[in-house]
């Protein structure tokens, strides 16, 4: 075995822990899945190109060198640089898929193949490849680059996101990359979990496209045209399904609130002093509701304008009513439960300490530590490479590619 085994991060305890996942990944959905893997107790070798992931120099801010959008998505893991249009390059590429079990890559289906990769993936069938596209291979768009805005838009997610009076946008986070790094990552553990009784010998081969992942995201909008042929326009924050469900003006800003059910709606008539509004047959049931929601929210407003967010927060939380102030992202970090949850470790990191966002997940009562912090550009280079007995030197090469997927 050539893989240089990662002693000082190493847990037994997690369940991924002795599993080997080379990314070959940058940017959002490939490095995400290699994350949760790595979170898992994996043990991740991040694979970069001399000029190093693009999403290291996505700032300001930055931490040190790097900015904070690569600090998201790369923890619990090392880095190695290799020029991958370099002989020795593909050399250490070779002996690392060699011994990984799983590979994650997100190269267009024509970089793979003069970057020589795809023979590396014909030649370790014993690992799992997950290959993140822009979208299948199989259809005509297989073979173009994209981003998450893209794919917010070709899938329809940006035609159901925002208000009539303003038009369409994208969700302000990268949910379609998201999406799909979190598919890719149950991809590969799918394929783990099949690999131990092969009926060939070969592990799986996992494609993730973004554009199938976004359209799998539309869920109920997908099936409210799939089934009842309607095309979902903008509703803003309303639920196209169920009302009340989204948020209503307070004395002092907005509560969102949901009552899916007759027996919540009742609660929550009762508990706003509006207990005749459970007796009206514009909202004797949730279709009547949908059919008359913007009657509801003018009658629920008219009652929250009573009192302040919080006031009503407390009210309706003791009622059973399910609802939340709709929080700016410092007030996020200031909530009790976000400390109470350890959600937010400090790491040691070369430019000093860093404030992360952990695993969301909990084994066993406890959340997977951040074992090793977002790495340097190349920072395991030479400990990689001596284990694998592969002489290091500098290169100035450029990059395999600039093109996105």
């Amino acid at each position: 075995m050539t893989w240089p085994h990662d002693a000082e991060a190493h847990d037994p305890r997690l369940p991924l822990a002795g599993v080997r996942v080379l990314d070959l990944s940058r940017i959002l959905a490939g490095p995400l899945a290699a994350t949760v893997l790595g979170d898992l107790g994996a043990d991740v070798v991040k694979v970069e190109s001399p000029q190093g992931d693009e999403t290291r120099r996505w700032g300001p801010p930055f931490h040190g060198d790097d900015a904070a959008y690569f600090m998201a998505l790369n923890r619990n893991r090392r880095a190695l640089v290799l020029d991958l249009r370099d002989a020795e390059g593909q050399e250490a590429v070779r002996r690392l898929a060699a011994d990984a079990d799983v590979v994650v890559e997100n190269f267009l289906p024509r970089q793979l193949a003069s970057l020589g990769l795809d023979e590396v993936r014909d030649t370790s069938p014993h690992a799992v490849w997950v290959s993140i596209r822009g979208a299948s291979e199989a259809g005509p768009l297989g073979d173009q680059p994209g981003y998450d805005a893209m794919a917010q838009a070709r899938t329809g997610i940006m035609s159901v996101t925002g208000h009539p009076e303003t038009g369409p946008t994208k969700v302000g986070l990268p949910v379609v990359d998201v999406v799909t790094g979190l598919y890719a990552a149950i991809g590969a553990l799918a394929a783990l979990l099949g690999r131990r009784h092969p009926s060939d010998g070969a592990a799986a081969r996992v494609e993730v496209p973004l554009f199938e992942c976004g359209v799998s995201a539309l869920i109920n909008q997908a099936a409210n045209h799939l089934i009842g042929g309607t095309v979902p326009g903008l509703l803003g924050n309303l639920h196209p399904n169920v009302a009340p469900y989204g948020p209503i003006p307070t004395a002092d800003g907005e509560l969102v609130l949901g009552a899916t059910s007759d027996r919540q709606f009742t609660a929550l008539c009762t508990a706003i002093g509006r207990p005749e509004l459970a007796a009206d047959p514009r909202f004797a049931d949730n279709p009547a509701r949908v059919a008359h929601r913007d009657a509801l929210v003018l009658l629920l407003a008219d009652a929250l304008r009573a009192d302040p967010t919080r006031t009503w927060e407390e009210r309706l939380l003791q009622a059973g009513i399910a609802c939340a102030p709709v929080n700016t992202v410092d007030q996020v970090f200031a909530e009790e439960q976000v400390s109470a949850a350890a959600l937010t470790p400090t790491v040691t990191h070369p430019a000093g300490p860093v404030r992360l966002v952990a695993s969301p997940l909990r084994l066993d009562g406890q959340r997977p530590p951040i074992r090793r912090a977002p790495p340097l550009l190349g920072e395991h280079t030479a400990a990689i490479l001596e284990a694998l007995n592969t002489p290091s030197r500098p290169t100035t090469s450029r990059s395999p590619s600039d093109e996105p997927q």
